[in-house]
C-alpha cells in the first residue's frame, strides 16, 4: 500500500514537472566537413546582432581620450529569433542637422536587414569560428550587411568597428585622417578586437562561444589593406578575403620583407574600378600573393560593388552637403561601382557572397566540398549569364619564383 502510493506520488509530481525546452534543431546542417550548404542563401540560424563600444585605454587621442571603438557584432541566434522584428540602418542619422535640413526627410533610404537587436545567442551548436570585418575609408561599420549578416547565418561571429578618424561620421564633420595614419591605427583596431574578444567576461553573452583557433578577416578597399596587413602582423589570422584592395606591396609598406602570407587568400576585386584600378593594384598584388589562391573578378563592377552605399545614392547629395575626401572627386568615387554599366546588388552581392561564404567555409569550417562550389560555372550560373565575373584558381604548389 505505502509503495503503492508513493509511486503514485512520483508519477504526479513527474506529470506537473514544467516540460523541458526543445533542443535548438537546425533546420539544416551548417557548413562542415560533413556539410557544404549553399552559400548563397540564408544559413542555418537566425541572425543577432549588438552594438558594444569599447575603448582603448592604451592608446590616447590628442585630447587624452582613450580612441573608441564602436563595434557592431552579428552572430548566430537561437531559432526562436525567426519571425522578430529586424534591424534596419539609417544612415541618414549620420548628418549633422544642418545637413539634414538640406538634405531633406526621406531622401535616403533606410538599409534593411535580417538580423535581431539583441537576439539570445545559439548556445546548443559548440564554438563559433571568428571574423572580423574593416570597412573602407570614409565608410562605416555597417557598410556591407548583405555580407555579414549572412556570414552570421552561416555559422560565425562576426565584428565590425568604426576605424575612427577614417569613418563617414568622420565625413560629415570635416574630421577625415590622411590614409597613410589608418594604415598604422586600423590594424591595431583588429588585433585589439581579436585581443578583446579572446577575453570575454563570463556575463557576455557571446563568452565561451567564439573559437580563437578559426580566425578570418575581411574588408573593402582600405578594410582590404587592413585585411592584407593584419593577415602579415597577426598570425591568429587563419584566412583572409580582401575586396578591391590596394596594391599588396602597399599594404605591406613598413613591415619586414619579404612578407609570405602562409594562409589561403580569396581576392574580391572588380576589373572596372576606378578608384584602386587593376592594373596598378591587382596585378601587382597577384605577384607577390602565394598559393593556394581564389580570385573573383567582377568584370563590369566597380569600387563600390562591394558594398551597400550604393543603395544610398550619396553622390546625389554631395552638393548639399559638402562631403570632402582629400585628394579626391567624391562624386566620381561615389559613382564608381553604382552606375548602369556596373551590375546591379542583385547580381553582384550574390556573387560576392557565394565565393566569400564558400571560403570561409572551406578554410574556417573544415568543409573542402565548399571549395567544389568556387567555379566558373558556378559564377555563371548566379549571374545568369557568362562573363559577368571570372574566377581564377591556383592551387597549393604553383606558386613558382614569385610571380603567376
Amino acid at each position: 500500500m505505502y509503495r503503492s502510493m508513493l509511486t503514485t506520488l512520483v508519477l504526479a509530481a513527474a506529470c506537473s514537472a514544467p516540460t523541458p525546452p526543445p533542443e535548438d534543431v537546425l533546420p539544416f546542417e551548417e557548413a562542415a566537413v560533413t556539410a557544404a550548404p549553399d552559400p548563397t542563401k540564408f544559413g542555418p540560424y537566425p541572425v543577432g546582432v549588438r552594438t558594444v563600444v569599447y575603448e582603448d585605454t592604451g592608446r590616447r587621442k590628442p585630447d587624452g581620450t582613450p580612441r573608441q571603438l564602436v563595434t557592431e557584432i552579428w552572430y548566430p541566434a537561437v531559432q526562436s529569433t525567426r519571425g522578430q522584428p529586424t534591424v534596419s540602418y539609417d544612415i541618414f542619422q549620420v548628418f549633422t542637422p544642418e545637413q539634414k535640413l538640406s538634405i531633406g526627410e526621406g531622401v535616403i533610404p533606410l538599409l534593411q536587414t535580417a538580423a535581431v537587436r539583441d537576439a539570445q545567442p545559439a548556445t546548443k551548436h559548440g564554438k563559433f569560428p571568428l571574423i572580423i570585418f574593416s570597412h573602407g575609408q570614409a565608410a562605416i561599420r555597417w557598410q556591407s550587411t548583405y555580407l555579414t549578416v549572412l556570414l552570421a547565418s552561416h555559422g560565425y561571429i562576426v565584428a565590425s568597428t568604426d576605424h575612427e578618424g577614417g569613418t563617414l561620421f568622420d565625413v560629415v564633420r570635416g574630421q577625415l585622417q590622411n590614409v597613410a595614419v589608418g594604415v598604422e591605427t586600423r590594424p591595431v583596431d583588429v588585433t585589439y578586437l581579436l585581443n578583446r574578444l579572446s577575453r570575454l567576461k563570463e556575463e557576455d553573452p557571446l563568452f565561451g562561444l567564439i573559437d580563437l583557433e578559426k580566425i578570418g578577416v575581411t574588408g573593402h578597399s582600405f578594410g582590404a589593406l587592413t585585411s592584407l596587413r593584419v593577415a602579415a602582423m597577426d598570425k591568429r589570422v587563419k584566412a583572409i578575403v580582401p575586396q578591391a584592395p590596394v596594391d599588396a606591396n602597399l599594404a605591406w609598406i613598413g613591415l619586414p620583407r619579404p612578407v609570405i602570407l602562409d594562409i589561403p587568400v580569396h581576392l574580391q576585386a572588380a576589373h572596372d574600378d576606378k578608384t584602386l584600378e587593376w592594373d596598378t593594384n591587382i596585378e601587382p598584388t597577384l605577384l607577390v600573393m602565394r598559393d593556394p589562391l581564389w580570385m573573383l573578378d567582377i568584370t563590369k563592377g566597380g569600387h563600390f560593388t562591394f558594398s551597400d552605399l550604393c543603395a544610398f545614392d550619396l553622390a546625389s547629395i554631395v552638393d548639399q552637403v559638402n562631403l570632402d575626401i582629400p585628394g579626391a572627386d567624391v562624386r566620381e568615387v561615389l559613382e564608381d561601382g553604382c552606375g548602369p554599366s556596373a551590375p546591379p546588388a542583385r547580381i553582384a552581392q550574390p556573387l560576392i557572397n557565394h565565393f566569400a561564404v564558400a571560403f570561409f567555409n572551406a578554410k574556417l569550417k573544415g568543409s573542402e566540398a565548399s571549395l567544389a562550389l568556387m567555379t566558373q560555372a558556378k559564377a555563371d550560373e548566379i549571374a545568369g549569364a557568362a562573363g559577368v565575373a571570372t574566377v581564377s584558381h591556383w592551387p597549393a604548389g604553383d606558386y613558382a619564383d614569385g610571380g603567376r
